[in-house]
């Protein structure tokens, strides 16, 4: 049944409710409160993930100011500044990914239930959520590579000549 459908539908006040059984709906249930929790999970992780690479990278720069780096000191740190920033960013791909796919297993577990149920889940459009998703994925992203930046020109700040 189509979306338009079912929209209609709960207009006039009809609900059509789920069909399935009482073992397959708990099995379902169990399967929606997982994938919710999975989403989460990936959600917190990516945050998790951006602030502990900008305390890596402020740590670069404390360890260059401690140790009183040189030139091929720097360049060492650089390089892990780069490693670091890549693997962040790589790392934030994947967490995105995963939720991409946690969200596609809600929505196919939401097929499944009744259609007041997915309209209650609808409020917020697929496209506003995509929307929203990635903005933070690029800022995120943003703030990796700005903190790097800084990182790496403190690093150069600090090297001696």
């Amino acid at each position: 049944m189509s979306d338009m459908q079912d929209i209609d539908r709960e207009k006039s006040g009809t609900d059509r409710s789920s069909s399935l059984d009482d073992n397959t709906h708990t099995e379902l249930c169990l399967l929606y409160k997982e994938a919710t929790t999975t989403l989460r999970f990936a959600k917190y992780f990516q945050w998790w993930t951006v602030g502990s690479t900008l305390v890596v990278f402020g740590a670069f720069i404390f360890i260059a100011k401690f140790v009183n780096a040189d030139a091929a000191y720097a360049k060492i740190l650089t390089g892990l500044i780069i490693f670091i920033a890549m693997s962040g960013i790589f790392t934030l791909l994947i967490y995105q990914t995963w939720q991409y796919n946690e969200k596609a297993r809600l929505e196919e577990i939401t097929k499944h239930f009744s259609s007041l149920f997915g309209s209650i889940r609808r409020l917020k459009s697929k496209r506003e959520g995509n929307v929203h998703r990635y903005i933070l994925l690029v800022f995120m992203i943003a703030t990796l590579i700005i903190g790097a930046t800084v990182s790496y020109f403190g690093v150069l700040q600090i090297v001696k000549p």
